[in-house]
């Protein structure tokens, strides 16, 4: 994760998605992320919201459904997009690795409707924008609350994001 501030190099407009199921355990890890990151800049515990806007700085929770957001994301017009979620990546759980857009197809990610290549690949038809996808390797995906490793994981790439945000300048 050390060299995400280096793939924000030039980052004008950040969207921050996370992705998941709540309800599965370490599959929510993507909406974990995104509510702590809101609940960090709008000091508010009871926040609900799907998403947020703060100046330059867009966060969405997307839960199982990302293609529902395309038409924001086209409005919005991102320089950079970060994608949260739980991938299934052959690692220790709680492992967090960034991948290559070209590398999603080797990877399986959360629950949602569509693919998250497929919803890439369409956006890059309206909007010029890098995307960064942040994968967590789950312990379990059921019907039971997240692994301590995971949530460790999500809590220490929450704590990278607020930096990288709060180097780029994105909410002043």
């Amino acid at each position: 994760m050390n060299n995400l501030l280096e793939l924000l190099k030039g980052c004008k407009k950040l969207v921050i998605m996370g992705l998941g199921n709540g309800l599965k355990g370490d599959d929510g890890i993507g909406v974990y992320v995104i509510k702590k990151l809101m609940n960090y800049f709008i000091e508010n515990n009871n926040l609900n919201n799907e998403i947020l806007k703060i100046k330059n700085l867009y966060l969405i929770n997307a839960g199982t459904v990302p293609d529902f957001y395309t038409d924001i994301l086209k409005e919005v017009k991102p320089t950079h997009l970060i994608i949260i979620d739980c991938a299934l990546m052959n690692e220790p759980p709680g492992k967090v690795k960034i991948i290559k857009e070209d590398e999603i197809i080797n990877y399986s990610l959360s629950t949602h409707t569509l693919p998250i290549s497929f919803i890439i690949k369409y956006l890059k038809n309206f909007v010029n924008f890098d995307v960064i996808i942040i994968g967590i390797q789950p312990k379990i995906i059921d019907f039971c609350p997240m692994s301590k490793e995971v949530i460790e994981s999500g809590n220490k790439l929450i704590e990278t994001l607020i930096n990288c945000i709060k180097k780029l300048n994105l909410t002043e």
